[in-house]
């Protein structure tokens, strides 16, 4: 009798490649894309489903229905594990994945029995990719050489993502950052993602997140439309890609939605736009985001709100701080 097989991927985007690939078994997708987002701590599951859900349908790709009845899907399908003899999850090393990775296995946690059954298919890299952004980017003959490379899910690795989960959840940067500093590699590539996510706060210099910044320094660099925008950060300046093009516009929506925008725009913005002069400011950290415009945004159980003082993260002292 052959083992009975689960893939878990955080998004559907090596489903048919791992078949095409000789994978055998089935696919389970967990994608709530925690790294947008508020994901506070101490809720119960329907009210944290039905905040993710209406924070999911601000994005235009899903109702706030769908979206809760995708999320319930996927927590159900949690409570089929147990007739896999393999569990297979499969994550690679950006702010995305790490962020669903250490959600998933947190909830694992609570079924202890499926320890020995899990593996790990994490990298950061593949031979012969110059930039490797993700297993969405593999062929499946290139997917087909990484058999055999996944490796045990232990105890320390659920227990890391017990801690990053709870640190992440937190109503302040605090406990992450520490985490970022002091903890183990358990999780290989946990730490660095979860410092990507802590640069998400607004800056000191100019109350921008790093994507902010790297999306008006591209246009600066002279990407004039969205889509070139994308592609200079996915293929140039982002350390590891993690936003797919639906959030990336939507962040990008909010430079040029603002009060006091940093983007001018065509009526059709992803046509064509430029760096109005306050933008031109920010980036030459003559003014702040947030003060002139005001913040509503969460990351993680951080929520921002107000013109400041808001946790920001310091370049210059590499954490975060209260300003």
């Amino acid at each position: 009798m052959t083992d009975q097989i689960v893939h878990i991927r955080c998004g559907s985007d090596i489903r048919e490649s791992l078949r095409t690939a000789g994978f055998e078994g089935d696919f389970l997708e967990w994608g709530d894309p925690v790294c947008r987002g508020p994901v506070p701590a101490g809720m119960q599951d329907d009210d944290y489903r039905r905040m993710r859900a209406r924070f999911i349908s601000n994005w235009d790709i899903l109702s706030e229905t769908r979206a809760m009845d995708r999320l319930q899907s996927e927590s159900k399908a949690l409570d089929t594990l147990e007739k896999y003899d393999r569990i297979i999850l499969w994550f690679e090393h950006d702010l995305y994945d790490q962020a669903v990775l250490i959600d998933l296995l947190s909830r694992l946690s609570e079924k202890i029995d499926l320890l020995d059954r899990m593996r790990l298919m994490t990298v950061d890299r593949f031979s012969g990719e110059e930039r490797f952004v993700g297993f969405g980017q593999l062929s499946p003959d290139q997917l087909r050489s990484l058999q055999g490379l996944d490796v045990p899910v232990s105890e320390d690795m659920i227990r890391q993502a017990q801690r990053a989960w709870a640190a992440f959840r937190a109503d302040t940067p605090e406990a992450l950052h520490t985490f970022t500093v002091e903890e183990g590699d358990a999780l290989p590539f946990l730490r660095s993602a979860m410092r990507r996510h802590l640069m998400e706060l607004p800056s000191t210099r100019n109350g921008l997140s790093m994507t902010e910044r790297l999306m008006l320094d591209a246009v600066a660099d002279g990407a004039k439309t969205g889509v070139d925008t994308f592609r200079k950060m996915y293929r140039e300046t982002e350390p590891a890609p993690f936003l797919g093009d639906v959030m990336f516009f939507h962040d990008m929506a909010g430079l040029i939605d603002a009060t006091q925008p940093a983007l001018t725009a065509t009526e059709d913005w992803r046509d064509e736009f430029d760096l109005t002069d306050f933008g031109r400011q920010l980036l030459a950290e003559e003014a702040d985001w947030v003060r002139t415009n005001g913040i509503d945004q969460w990351r993680g159980g951080v929520h921002l709100t107000g013109n400041g003082p808001v946790w920001r993260w310091s370049p210059d002292e590499d954490r975060p701080v209260l300003a």
